[in-house]
């Protein structure tokens, strides 16, 4: 296992050395291959990973197998922190990105911490809390852009599309396939897959176009 200084990890601020030793007893070891996932979104588990080496990237997938990156962690940080707290499922997969080293800490072995030695456990909690509070923010932000990259990427910032439907202006709207669709927008529908809009070319014929497909919307 490699070795590094546990007493700068943002999970272990605040403890003494010997506290910090008496957390990693508890642990187990794990070695992972570049590529091997961790864990997989909405796997059950209850363990907090801690990186002692290497290297993971957080992911969630958008569809199929596409996935994005969220966040990626490096030596002396933790992942896992959401399920390790509340037993859910996992929120989010991880997986190395070079061969990486772990201190897997489960909710069973971390009992008898809180029960032997409750002062370290709040301690311990508390940093946990704070990296997650941390977490929190980033992915408030990255929520915050992706929806105005997405306004501005169909033009809907200028827009109000149901205003629209309802005032029967004409309107083009360009597709990510290349196709210019002109005509008037009759509805917005919120579908299990997403939303849609339903609008009627010049030539009376309707057509269903999914709103992510749709890379900008112009007034005629």
């Amino acid at each position: 296992m490699a070795t590094i200084d546990f007493n700068k990890c943002s999970i272990f601020k605040g403890l003494e050395p010997d506290e910090v030793n008496l957390i990693i007893g508890v642990c187990d070891e794990r070695l992972m291959i570049a590529g091997e996932n961790l864990f997989l979104e909405n796997e059950s588990g209850d363990s907090l990973w801690i990186v002692t080496s290497g290297r993971v990237d957080v992911f969630k997938n958008i569809r199929g197998d596409i996935d994005r990156t969220l966040i990626s962690l490096g030596v002396g940080e933790v992942t896992g922190e959401i399920s390790f707290i509340d037993q859910s499922r996992r929120s989010a997969g991880v997986r190395t990105i070079m061969p990486s080293e772990f201190l897997v800490l489960s909710r069973t072995a971390f009992q008898e911490v809180q029960q032997n030695h409750p002062k370290i456990a709040a301690a311990f909690f508390q940093n946990l809390s704070s990296i997650l509070a941390g977490r929190m923010r980033i992915t408030t932000e990255l929520y915050r852009e992706s929806v105005a990259f997405s306004i501005e990427a169909t033009g809907a910032s200028q827009l109000n599309l149901r205003a629209l439907s309802e005032d029967l202006r004409p309107v083009s709207l360009y597709l990510s396939n290349g196709l210019t669709l002109s005509g008037f927008i009759l509805q917005m529908d919120n579908t299990p897959a997403g939303y849609t809009i339903i609008v009627k070319d010049k030539s009376g014929k309707l057509a269903i176009i999914p709103y992510h497909a749709i890379q900008k919307i112009e007034l005629e």
